[in-house]
């Protein structure tokens, strides 16, 4: 055996080894340490109630605890996840229900995890909460976003046009009600953020509900439905108190105050004068219990948060008559997100030395060209003018960008599917179409051309022979990236292989809190061929031609001596400068004000129709990408040139986007 293989195949090994370790030991936590059975299956409900009469079919994952039997019927929950998510964001109510011994039935919504049709089964209304006197207007998937508050229980004047707001909820409930080791009569709801609107269609179908916990939900004033005969069962909403959705806060600019309004203390919480946060109002015997739990996190991250769940522990237990010995605040949820966080990095570090092994070969010999030793590079003060411009272009362009891909961009419907993916889709494109007009007219016209740089200078060819100038045919850039392509799929497919085998020996695929890398089913790798061609066009011009070709920096040395670790580390946090600097000015925009008491940055300084979802993914988007980058930079300086780098980054981009993202 070639001993340069020897080492990166010991790492290697060491990688898949950590990877399924604690793949298992995370399964062990979310299965209550042996305590509870985790199942998986699909609902096919013989009617359907989707748009259309569209064919449904929801996936979903049961929680079981093994003291639930049919002599011995056990309390049960729905679960039902936000827009963007799936049936495993909600794990971690799912693992503290199911420790406690109520069974849990956890969905993937309409559009959303491995469930069809997609969200248009929902339905759209022809009006928006805030404004009932004007239709809505615009591509179909606009009209289903625009109208999420309407619910199919509304006045059928505000309602018509909806076929199942609950996504798939209905169904399911029926589905768990009639599980033999439950007991129909102590059954409850949750749901984050859409899964609220979920959770509340549901429990108007189902009167026999006893609880309901809304994890960032919205509330509606009682003259929208019949709330004569339509009653919800001791409800508890969990509120953040950095909220990024306006509708969930009632289209205030802040939480705070809003237990004053008569929504919030007369039509939610049934009660004559304002009322207190963290405090129960009305009976759990005759279901008028109410409570509305301020959180001191942010939407997305309330659904894990220990302060949420311990009253939702108590809340639930209570309205249930469920009997524990674990106390609230006994919780193991991020035992499990540690471990599957390990999980997935260990994953992904493996394709490290893998490239390694891979380039021992022949065909990939190529991919390992030494870094020139005194490249052409900017003049610092032209460098960091360039820098500048990029950054403020990302970030001004990013809220408004977003939005219009995600909802009016015309876009083939059918085609791309994927509502978030067509936000940044549409932001990406302008940001590459920026970057390649800009780098063409300099490299062709502008300083680029008139200082000498060549395509080996760009990081797209390997270097000329020495002595001359012809370039080794297997050096030339159409050779160099068909043989990328190739090498970056083999690095991706051995993380999605053993994605899918942690999948199949755990039900565990590789996450951390939210949706990341998932196997597909046919419909998504579909959709990941459609938007691939983009993102690698994006990555490989301004994450690759730019970021290490033109802005590239020089190799950093300690006493003298090059050293790969501080030009590793420094390369890495200017990547993250180059590509993520104006995310961060958003961020430090959106958040500031939010710090200070005077609501969300993009509502106040911009309007609430660029706050909301591209806002809030600030918190998954920046860290996610900041990982990527340091594999992207690994692989530019191992390689020689910017394509396996940036095809890899590329391919796993498009992967989470296309794995975990709503479908419409």
């Amino acid at each position: 055996m070639n001993k340069a293989i020897i080492k990166p195949l010991i790492v290697f090994a060491a990688c898949v080894t950590i990877t399924f370790v604690c793949a298992g030991f995370a399964a062990h936590v979310r299965n209550g340490f042996g305590s509870v059975e985790v199942s998986t299956g699909f609902i096919v409900p013989e009617q359907s109630r989707a748009m259309n009469e569209m064919p449904v079919k929801i996936a979903y994952r049961l929680y079981k605890p093994n003291t639930a039997a049919a002599a011995n019927p056990a309390a049960a929950v729905l679960a039902m996840h936000g827009y963007q998510s799936d049936k495993d964001t909600n794990m971690a109510f799912c693992i503290e229900l199911a420790r406690r011994g109520i069974v849990v039935l956890s969905i993937d919504s309409y559009g959303h995890g491995d469930s069809k049709p997609g969200m248009r089964g929902r339905g759209w209304a022809h009006y928006n909460i805030k404004n009932l006197d004007k239709t809505i207007s615009g591509p179909k998937r606009f009209m289903i976003m625009m109208t999420f508050s309407i619910l199919d229980f509304f006045r059928p004047s505000i309602s018509d046009g909806l076929a199942d707001s609950s996504m798939g909820g209905k169904d399911a409930w029926q589905y768990l009600s009639s599980l033999p080791f439950v007991d129909s009569n102590r059954m409850g709801i949750t749901g984050h953020s859409m899964g609220t609107w979920s959770g509340w269609s549901v429990a108007a179908e189902f009167p026999e509900h006893r609880a309901i916990v809304h994890q960032c939900g919205e509330i509606f004033a009682l003259r929208h439905y019949d709330s004569e005969n339509i009653k919800f069962n001791n409800v508890m909403m969990l509120q953040a108190l950095i909220e990024e959705f306006e509708n969930m806060r009632d289209y205030n600019q802040t939480i705070l105050g809003l237990e004053k309004t008569p929504l919030r203390y007369r039509d939610f919480m049934g009660q004559d004068a304002p009322v207190e946060w963290n405090r129960t109002y009305g009976s759990f015997a005759d279901g008028s219990a109410r409570r509305m739990e301020l959180i001191k996190t942010n939407h997305r991250l309330v659904t894990y948060d220990s302060d949420a769940l311990a009253p939702a522990m108590k809340w639930f237990t209570t309205a249930l008559e469920v009997n524990t010995n674990i106390a609230d605040t006994d919780h193991v949820q991020w035992l499990k997100e540690c471990l599957n966080l390990i999980a997935m990095l260990a994953a992904m570090v493996s394709m490290l030395p893998l490239f390694l092994i891979l380039t021992n070969f022949k065909y990939f010999e190529s991919l390992s060209i030494p870094l020139k030793s005194n490249p052409k590079m900017l003049e610092p003060k032209s460098r960091t003018t360039t820098v500048l411009i990029a950054v403020i272009i990302s970030g001004v362009t990013f809220p408004f960008v977003t939005q219009l891909g995600h909802g009016l961009l015309p876009l083939p419907e059918n085609m791309f599917r994927m509502t978030i993916g067509n936000g940044f889709l549409a932001w990406l494109g302008l940001l590459m179409i920026i970057a390649l007009i800009t780098m063409y007219r300099w490299y062709r016209k502008g300083e680029g051309v008139k200082t000498g740089w060549t395509l080996t200078d760009l990081g797209m060819e390997g270097p000329a022979e020495k002595g001359i100038k012809i370039i080794r045919p297997s050096y030339k850039w159409q050779r160099l990236a068909v043989r990328s392509v190739i090498m970056a799929f083999i690095l991706t497919g051995t993380m999605y292989i053993l994605t899918c085998i942690s999948a199949a020996v755990f039900q565990m695929d590789f996450r951390f809190i939210w949706p990341f890398f998932r196997p597909f089913n046919l419909a998504r790798f579909g959709q990941f061929l459609v938007y691939l061609p983009v993102y690698a066009a994006f990555f490989t011009i301004n994450a690759g031609v730019k970021l290490y070709g033109q802005l590239r920096l020089p190799e950093y040395k300690i006493k003298g001596q090059k050293s790969d670790a501080l030009t590793q580390l420094a390369w890495w946090g200017y990547s993250i400068l180059v590509m993520l600097g104006g995310l961060f000015i958003i961020a430090f925009i959106q958040y500031i004000p939010f710090f200070m008491g005077f609501g969300p940055g993009a509502d106040l300084f911009f309007s609430s129709l660029f706050g909301g979802p591209f806002m809030s993914i600030l918190i998954l988007l920046v860290p996610q990408f900041a990982v990527l980058f340091f594999f992207s930079t690994w692989l530019y300086r191992k390689s020689g040139t910017v394509y396996v780098g940036s095809f890899v980054l590329a391919i796993l981009a498009t992967w989470v986007v296309s794995g975990g993202s709503a479908v419409f």
